[in-house]
């Protein structure tokens, strides 16, 4: 047997007439006649009982209708499911995040948004560094990575793409001489001891911060290293240090410290996505163009 020999006998046992059935399938009556016929012969057996009325099931017929419902049911299933994943409309996604994301406004948007849009896709979210994170991508344990501008990635193997670029403020303790302040240069932190973070951060942020320093005239004397922005804040209220963090971290009430704008130029940080080159995953296309919008002419978002 084959699907269209289901369909036809199904069409037949549920109208019990060969003209109504055909007139269902969108065909003539003389080529069902046909099938069912060459169905019978398949089987060695007969399906129906012929009259001038209509027909009715053998004992065959009636034990075959409620299997045939069930195959034909099973295949409108599963064609269901290879459409749906098809166009990115169920499977999962592996996504990766600094620490410091959860407090920019852009990443619980982007979440919000796409589960909004495809809510049967599974997201699968995971904290870890820059670094960890570039790893993972290229050993095929996540999918989609938000990270800290970095040096270390491999655009050979990875595609990177700024989604956000957020300036960066000097994080002090209340108590600090300029705490009052809404906007300093960098060069008035020179005799303040710096907590920086780590080179095991990935993100790029040590170089870049320490390349301000240098641009505004001093190299600062370093008394921690951090590994993420949290813990940063975290060292600046114990009295530990200063600091500097994404504009976003501001969001991060932490008790006795303050956010002060930085007018150094290039004082800013940005946010990139990060993906494998060549990763044709419609889930993953989907968030890429709810992120960046579909690239032009591609019909196929940025993951191509």
């Amino acid at each position: 047997m084959d699907m269209q020999d289901l369909r036809a006998f199904l069409a037949v046992a549920e109208e019990r007439h060969f003209s109504r059935a055909a007139q269902r399938l969108h065909i003539s009556q003389p080529p069902l006649s046909q099938r069912i016929g060459g169905l019978e012969r398949k089987l060695g057996v007969r399906l129906f009982e012929r009259g001038r009325g209509g027909v009715s099931l053998t004992a065959a017929g009636a034990a075959l209708l409620p299997q045939a419902r069930v195959v034909l049911q099973q295949l409108a299933r599963a064609q269901e499911l290879a459409q749906r994943a098809g166009r990115g409309q169920s499977g999962q996604l592996s996504i990766g995040f600094a620490g410091s994301m959860p407090f920019s406004e852009l990443l619980p948007r982007l979440l919000s948004e796409f589960r909004r849009a495809w809510p049967a896709v599974q997201l699968q979210l995971r904290q870890l560094s820059s670094n960890e994170q570039l790893r993972q991508l290229q050993e095929h344990g996540l999918d989609l990575a938000f990270i800290r501008s970095t040096s270390g990635a491999d655009d050979t193997a990875l595609r990177l793409r700024v989604l956000q670029r957020e300036p960066l403020y000097a994080a002090v303790h209340s108590g600090h001489a300029l705490a009052g302040l809404g906007r300093v240069s960098l060069s008035r932190l020179r005799d303040d001891p710096f907590i920086l973070y780590s080179r095991e951060f990935g993100s790029g942020l040590r170089e870049q911060i320490l390349a301000l320093c240098q641009q505004a005239g001093f190299s600062p004397q370093v008394v921690q290293d951090v590994h993420e922005m949290p813990t940063l804040i975290s060292l600046v209220s114990a009295g530990i240090g200063v600091g500097l963090v994404a504009a976003s971290m501001q969001r991060a009430s932490v008790p006795q410290v303050r956010y002060l704008e930085l007018s150094d130029p290039g004082a800013s940080t940005d946010v990139v996505l990060a993906w494998r080159r060549g990763d044709a995953s419609p889930v993953l296309r989907n968030f890429l163009d709810l992120a960046f919008g579909p690239e032009p002419g591609s019909g196929a978002g940025a993951g191509a």
